[in-house]
């Protein structure tokens, strides 16, 4: 009588298990990755790096992400203990921490670099990528943290490479200037408008703000929190002086109804 196998020799568990953990590339945005770099440079390297640390700045998704980017490129342990290479990274500067952001991406991404990064086109790029057991959900995220790094790295990239990314990069980036020249365009516009308002002695100067208000206001894209930092203090500082001018020219056509009705 035959005896039935063990379950793990008729599947190869093991074989199945070292594909699932077989590490994917980081896919946390660059400038997360950066923004820890940065934080730990100013508060100092835990000997731990875990969810008390990061928690307080990064979301749990953010977090995890870049956690998993810390292990992968071997910055940090499987128990999150720091590496001698992320305590240099941290603190190295110019050259020398371009250079040893390039050794680490060359020990990860060796199937990127086996490629005239140079030279190679779209397809090449995405191939390497795909090596890794990369999903196409999270694929383009995987290339965007690469394309950033190794732009910090100073390793020359192909246009062809660049030109979806910064495609789609020159779009929001075009979107946000718009934005920004219509707020600054409005600026001038709300003190023209505001000067050249007639004054008519009839009306009340709370319904002349009021109609000014809404005639500007109409004009005026609605605040968006994610508009870059510099679009945002553009729109704030035009709001300021549009308040400021309707505030200023109440009080003068205060003074000038008074003086008419003085007159009459």
């Amino acid at each position: 009588m035959s005896s039935t196998p063990a379950w793990n020799e008729r599947f190869p568990v093991q074989m199945i298990l070292q594909e699932q953990i077989s590490p994917i590339p980081p896919y946390v945005p660059y400038r997360t990755f950066q923004t820890f770099l940065e934080f730990l440079q100013d508060e100092g390297i835990p000997g731990r790096i875990d969810k008390t640390v990061w928690g307080p700045r990064f979301s749990g998704s953010s977090g995890t992400q870049l956690m998993t980017a810390l292990k992968v490129l071997a910055l940090v342990d499987s128990e999150g203990h720091p590496s001698h290479e992320l305590e240099d990274l941290v603190h190295a500067e110019g050259d020398d921490r371009r250079a040893l952001l390039r050794r680490i991406l060359e020990r990860f991404y060796a199937p990127v670099f086996e490629l005239d990064l140079a030279r190679a086109s779209k397809g090449q790029f995405h191939e390497a990528f795909r090596s890794f057991g990369t999903k196409e959900g999270v694929l383009t995220k995987c290339e965007a943290f690469f394309i950033r790094a190794a732009q910090a790295a100073g390793i020359k990239l192909s246009k062809r490479i660049l030109v979806g990314r910064h495609g789609a990069s020159k779009s929001r980036t075009t979107a946000a200037q718009s934005r920004q020249r219509t707020v600054a365009a409005l600026t001038p516009a709300v003190e023209k408008t505001v000067a050249q308002t007639p004054v008519d002695p009839g009306v009340p100067a709370s319904t002349l703000k009021l109609e000014l208000a809404d005639r500007i206001l109409a004009k005026y894209p609605d605040f968006d929190p994610a508009w870059d930092p510099a679009v945002q203090a553009k729109w704030l500082d035009g709001m300021t002086r549009l308040y400021e001018g309707l505030s200023v020219t109440s009080t003068d056509r205060d003074g000038t109804s008074d003086e008419v009705s003085e007159g009459a």
